[in-house]
């Protein structure tokens, strides 16, 4: 499949508003938290900071490689999502005349869902990093530029749900207790994350 990332916006709509499984909320979400984290990143960037402060400067020029980086691994895993949605499909459609057939399609469907519940996880882990990298920019960053933070948290905090909903969607089918509890913990302990930064981030720009 050809990178999400490389499409001309309204191609990417186009390909999202199609009548076809992919892309789907899975990709949406981590193109979403891109976004969220590009906005965070040009605030970063803006030469004034909020007091003009040397120390304002620096920890902002600090964050910004990291805000860059994660918004690229969300724009991979927009494309990742609708890789591991297409092995699902493939998986299921593989034959079931025999008891052989039947054992390998239903080792192939779990091995293709805990590879989709995966992608999801991934992105909404690095959406909470992302949300913790904006604390320092909506603590040091332009007060000009605010309303630009508070879209980029909204973006990013809705991502991360986004994405905590695709991961319960895909545990519902899956057959292994332990890899379902562990990623339920995972997901868990990763929106508690996504919540606390995103309040401490929206306070911050308010105060």
């Amino acid at each position: 499949m050809n990178e999400l990332a490389t499409l001309p916006l309204h191609d990417l709509l186009d390909r999202v508003a199609a009548p076809a499984p992919t892309p789907g909320g899975g990709a949406v979400t981590a193109v979403a938290g891109a976004l969220g984290a590009a906005l965070a990143e040009m605030v970063a960037a803006l030469p004034r900071t909020r007091q003009n402060a040397v120390a304002e400067r620096e920890a902002l020029d600090l964050v910004r490689p990291a805000l860059a980086a994660a918004r690229a691994r969300l724009e991979r895993l927009a494309t990742l999502d609708c890789d591991a949605f297409d092995r699902l499909r493939a998986a299921a459609r593989l034959p079931k005349a025999s008891d052989a057939d039947k054992t390998a399609r239903l080792a192939a469907l779990a091995d293709a869902t805990k590879d989709a519940t995966l992608v999801p996880l991934e992105t909404a882990r690095v959406c909470a990093d992302v949300l913790q990298l904006m604390e320092t920019v909506a603590g040091a960053g332009n007060r000009a530029a605010s309303s630009d933070l508070f879209v980029a948290i909204g973006l990013v905090r809705t991502a991360a749900e986004g994405a905590a909903a695709s991961v319960r969607a895909n545990l519902e089918t899956v057959d292994d207790p332990t890899f379902a509890q562990t990623s339920t913990r995972r997901i868990s302990a990763t929106l508690d994350d996504v919540t606390q930064s995103a309040h401490t981030a929206i306070g911050l720009l308010q105060g």
